[in-house]
């Protein structure tokens, strides 16, 4: 049976201003719907339930995000390995062309990106010793072709020495940088430094000594030699080391002259390789890439015997003297003279010296040659 509203109940419902649709005749009996201003009123048997009409709900008017105001991610700073990495992997790409004998443009390309690399390190890490060690390599490198880049590699091997003062490589190899530049004061600087830093090895006190040896510094020589005595143990090369230290121990009371000391040039350009710089000879067959330092001892460029305080010569068999310049020799110097082999039982004199030369010999001709060392103390 259709639930109806009693007379009573219509009356309170109507004075509430509700109105009441009677279902149509034609149509089956549905449950009453009552609507107050939005609100559905569903009876069941009497029982009222109010249903809200559903509407849309307004967002709140929210900024639109614009590139300012989106978070960028966070970019991770590049270590100096990055740099160097970057630079050597360039530089390695460089000597493969080369060795493969591409063009020289391209070769110079990869080697101006490995030194951008090596700048861009230093900009970024100033204080790292290690930024200027590799682009002072790279200039190192090419000194062969691109002889102007010497001193740009000097520079760069100073700084960086100075930012890291106990490294025997560093230091080395400014040695190295100035016996190729000629400056023997340097070169004995930075040797001696060398052997301070590594007391173990020979090779340091070798090349220290023979230079001291050039230079005139007898009894400086001497110590050194006493000092690398100590750590060898190849009784060969002990009896040779011994046997020229006792050669100089004659001379060590002499007054020896002291070298002029060169001033160091001071260098802050950082000029790209370009492939048609003038360089002598070798460049003009394209740039050369050595390595750092391919020499096992030091020498020191242009000390020859003109201008060394010291040498070894030959008096060749059958002869009975041989003459020797130096622009070194002055009226008051005296030469010294000790046989290293030949001629037994033969003593070599120094027979006459001259302004720029002296001349060694015997009375008369042997039959074998003499090899001899000579020194001159001023």
């Amino acid at each position: 049976m259709d639930p109806k509203f009693t007379p009573d109940q219509i009356n309170q419902i109507q004075s509430l201003g509700i109105n009441i649709t009677p279902p149509s005749p034609s149509t089956p009996h549905l449950l009453p719907l009552l609507s107050i201003s939005g609100l559905t009123l569903i009876s069941f048997g009497g029982l009222v339930f109010f249903k809200t009409k559903s509407t849309s709900v307004v967002q709140p008017n929210l900024p639109i995000p614009n590139s300012e105001t989106v978070a960028k991610p966070t970019q991770v700073p590049k270590s100096i390995e990055h740099y160097l990495l970057a630079s050597q992997q360039l530089f390695t790409q460089a000597i493969d062309a080369q060795t493969q004998q591409q063009s020289p443009s391209t070769v110079t390309s990869l080697l101006n990106q490995s030194l951008a690399s090596a700048n861009d390190s230093i900009k970024v890490f100033p204080n790292d010793f290690r930024a200027y060690l590799q682009r002072g390599q790279i200039y190192q490198s090419l000194i062969p072709s691109q002889p102007q880049l010497l001193d740009l590699a000097i520079n760069d091997y100073l700084t960086a020495q100075k930012l890291n003062p106990n490294s025997a490589q560093i230091t080395r190899t400014l040695a190295t940088l100035f016996a190729t530049k000629g400056d023997a004061q340097n070169t004995l600087a930075f040797l001696t430094k060398t052997v301070s830093l590594e007391p173990t090895k020979a090779q340091n006190f070798y090349d220290l000594a023979r230079i001291q040896q050039q230079a005139g510094l007898i009894s400086n020589a001497v110590t050194t030699y006493d000092q690398l005595l100590s750590i060898l143990t190849d009784p060969v090369q002990k009896s040779q080391i011994l046997s020229e230290k006792t050669t100089l121990e004659k001379l060590a009371s002499q007054n020896t002259k002291p070298l002029i000391p060169q001033t160091v040039p001071t260098i802050s350009s950082e000029p790209l390789i370009q492939a048609s710089l003038p360089a002598p000879s070798l460049n003009q067959e394209g740039l050369i890439i050595a390595a750092p330092e391919t020499a096992t001892d030091i020498k020191v460029k242009d000390q020859t015997d003109s201008n060394s305080f010291s040498g070894n010569a030959t008096l060749v068999s059958g002869q009975t003297s041989v003459t020797i310049s130096s622009y070194i020799l002055t009226p008051s110097s005296q030469v010294y003279v000790s046989t290293i082999s030949g001629g037994k039982n033969q003593t070599l004199e120094v027979i006459s010296k001259s302004k720029d030369s002296f001349t060694i010999g015997l009375l008369s001709p042997i039959t074998e040659d003499i090899n001899f060392k000579w020194w001159i103390v001023n």
